[in-house]
């Protein structure tokens, strides 16, 4: 894997030391599920962001929540979940 330097300042290196020693793992892997659990925080935000664009124009909303109750529909269409 190809990797690249990242400057951090020292006491962000630090705090990354001491969990990366606690944990067992590198700093480059707690860097990485850093960076995943932030990269996944923000796709959240943007998601809850654009839902609540969406809520504020009545017919586009009317028309997700009608294809909600579509999409509900086929949980029930008695197939197995290990099928």
């Amino acid at each position: 894997m190809k990797t690249q330097v990242v400057r951090v300042s020292s006491e962000t290196h630090s705090k990354l030391k001491a969990m990366a020693s606690a944990s067992g793992k590198t700093i480059g892997e707690m860097l990485s599920k850093a960076v995943e659990s932030y990269r996944r925080e923000l796709l959240l935000e943007d998601t809850n962001e654009a839902f609540s664009k969406l809520k504020e124009q009545g017919d586009l909303w009317k028309g997700e929540l009608v294809e909600r109750e579509e999409w509900e529909g086929t949980l029930s269409d008695g197939q197995s979940d290990h099928e």
